[in-house]
């Protein structure tokens, strides 16, 4: 049931503390992008940032992500059982959006995040999303006509409804490709609210950034958009290019422009793009894509087609289809938690389809799979296309594969079995000289003199992981230890590699630098932000590589000091049980380690060594006490996110 309005949630949300600051996104299209980008943007600058955006994808707790992961099933559950029975007990009657929405605002407040990136549900001014009480900043991306039943016949109602985020005193930035009208009705009720209008100018950086690369203009438009609201909650911080660019090509969002390998479903080798064009701005959007992209020659176009009730489908496919194109449609089931969602008639879409001149059509009914094999087949090896609601509502849920979880996780390349761990020592800030200037690293006074061999760690790191990255995950592990700033060891690492291009070696379709389309990468370099002592190092790395892929390692190759090789290896990887003929260790010590001070760093490993042996775990208190004076920032300590994260998901 769709029931705009703001009574119902403002009473289920009444007593929900929200300590966390928005930042508030509206539009039609790209909102859901500008989301994904803003939030590795945070994450980039070490900021904690929880984010809620819809519908989900797979289930329907993927729509809430805190640091970038999916909320486990467990606390999806138990906070949305507590929301619930809070409904019940109170007699408020809320929709399941509300009930979603209310969830997620727990869970951000659970988490204690810092920064909370919200999409709106449907239009703004009505919408659930719009009780947010602690707005920083609010996005409007590009505006077209959709919903018309529930926010207004014309492009100047709807751009209305969207503007109804704005508060006084909270800048709000504006897609500026949006048409005059549109911006014309921003603009007039901006001036009411008393919110300043940004329109996205063109930063240096950014341009730098994006230069060379291939992006479609929508995309670099929702990049802009989403680099000025971050520039404005961070108060003018900005990045470098080449960070800015591996954050753009790290994110791989799902069901947008993304190449997915169904060979286990269809027996084909070519892989097919998957996007969610479901009105016809974000159609002409695809259109323009595949045009560019594959229709060479002019060939046709292979597709594989669902839509939702309601959908303007004559106008989408009249933008999508050419003659002599190919089209199988296919009703997707009832979506979880969405019961308002209704699915078209795929007889309607392929009356529609032949209409615009396609040669060769297949009514799959409710069989995503038949739909797949058949474009497959009908294709012979020429471009398949999946599009409309499908994307969202039925390909990653009922398709015929082992696990239903197959295409969010296991795409391209089968789950890995090597954790590589890179163990920090210090934090590197950013600057010029890329790290090789010791003054841009916050370290101890003990430290000074070691940063190029942190260097190296990372060089190291990166070279194990590009003999077999296919098979492997590298994890930079390390906490925020230093009051100055939030940003951790482990983040700083991934910024210095990544600003001096050592993945450049690597394949294009692993590298964060490459230049090509990379979703292959997904989850295979990462940084473990908890650890502030060497055995959580290896601990939680172990963990997020669990995390990460649900299953756990083979085998671990661990990068640091030669001379704590001992400490690491048979003391923290025998403390935690894992087999030691699977570990192999890399170790590169300080340069100029002469004799005696090689003995005296040596008794100094000695005496902490003899403390692990007493106390394998570090659980007494003096090792902890260590801990907690490094954490300066009270980075959870937690090993799981909750208890449900420790049941295995495949066996």
């Amino acid at each position: 049931m769709i029931d705009l309005g703001l009574a119902r949630i403002g009473r289920l949300i009444k007593n929900t503390p929200q300590t966390w600051k928005a930042i508030h996104v509206a539009g039609t299209n790209g909102k859901g992008s500008i989301c994904a980008y803003l939030s590795a943007m945070l994450n980039a600058s070490g900021l904690s940032c929880a984010r809620f955006t819809s519908p989900h994808l797979v289930d329907r707790w993927d729509c809430i992500a805190v640091n970038g992961k999916p909320v486990s099933e467990s606390l999806f559950r138990e906070v949305e059982e507590a929301v619930k029975q809070r409904d019940r007990a109170e007699g408020i009657g809320a929709t399941e959006f509300e009930l979603l929405t209310a969830t997620a605002f727990e869970i951000f407040e659970r988490h204690k995040v810092e920064y909370g990136v919200v999409e709106v549900g449907l239009g703004g001014k009505l919408d659930a999303t719009n009780a947010l009480k602690n707005k920083s900043v609010t996005v409007i991306a590009k505006i077209g006509l959709d919903h018309q039943t529930f926010l207004g016949s014309t492009i100047e109602e709807i751009a209305l409804q969207k503007a109804g985020i704005m508060r006084k005193g909270v800048p709000c930035v504006v897609d500026h490709s949006n048409v005059d009208a549109v911006r014309k009705v921003i603009e007039d009720h901006a001036r009411e609210v008393g919110a300043d209008l940004y329109y996205p100018g063109e930063r240096l950086e950014l341009s730098v950034a994006l230069d060379g690369q291939d992006y479609e203009p929508h995309q670099i438009q929702n990049m802009k958009c989403a680099y000025e609201a971050f520039r404005l909650v961070s108060q003018g911080q900005c990045y470098s290019p080449v960070v800015l660019q591996s954050v753009f090509e790290q994110l791989n969002w799902p069901g947008r422009l993304q190449m997915i390998d169904l060979s286990q479903i269809t027996g084909s080798p070519e892989k097919v793009l998957l996007d969610g064009a479901h009105n016809t701005q974000s159609a002409e959007a695809l259109a323009g894509y595949v045009q560019k992209h594959f229709r060479t020659k002019d060939q046709p176009v292979t597709w594989v087609l669902a839509a939702t009730q309601g959908k303007d489908m004559d106008g989408i496919l009249e933008l999508l289809l050419r003659p002599g194109d190919q089209v199988a449609a296919v009703r997707f089931r009832p979506v979880d938690g969405m019961p308002w969602v209704k699915a078209a008639d795929p007889a309607e879409l392929l009356k529609i389809a032949k209409r615009h001149g396609t040669s060769s059509t297949h009514d799959a009914g409710d069989d995503v799979a038949d739909a797949l094999v058949w474009a497959s087949k009908a294709a012979e090896g020429k471009p398949v296309v999946i599009a409309g609601s499908l994307t969202s509502y039925a390909t990653s849920t009922h398709l015929n594969c082992p696990h239903r979880n197959y295409l969010l996780y296991h795409q391209i390349m089968p789950p890995p079995s090597h954790l590589i761990i890179v163990c920090g020592h210090g934090i590197w800030l950013g600057g010029p000289a890329k790290g090789y200037d010791e003054a841009e690293w916050l370290i101890e006074s003990y430290k000074k003199g070691e940063t190029p061999t942190f260097i190296e760690h990372i060089k190291a790191g990166v070279e194990v992981f590009s003999r077999s990255p296919e098979d492997s995950v590298l994890v930079f592990s390390g906490a925020a230890t230093r009051k100055e700033t939030p940003l951790s060891e482990a983040q700083s690492y991934l910024n210095l590699a990544m600003a001096n291009d050592f993945f450049g070696l690597l394949p294009p379709s692993f590298s964060p630098s490459g230049s090509a389309p990379n979703p292959s990468h997904q989850n295979r370099i990462l940084a473990e932000p908890q650890a502030l002592d060497s055995y959580y190092n290896i601990l939680y790395s172990l963990v997020l590589f669990w995390r990460s892929h649900k299953i756990w390692p083979a085998k671990i190759t661990i990068v640091s000091h030669a001379f704590k090789q001992d400490r690491l290896v048979k003391g923290h990887c025998a403390a935690i049980g894992f087999p030691l003929d699977r570990v192999s260790f890399v170790g590169i010590n300080p340069p100029g380690m002469d004799e005696e001070g090689k003995g005296q760093a040596m008794k100094g490993v000695q005496l902490t060594l003899g403390q692990w042996e007493a106390d394998p775990h570090g659980a007494g208190e003096e090792l902890a006490s260590k801990r907690r004076a490094r954490n300066c920032w009270g980075v959870s300590q937690k090993l799981f996110l909750d208890g449900g994260e420790t049941a295995g998901w495949w066996c």
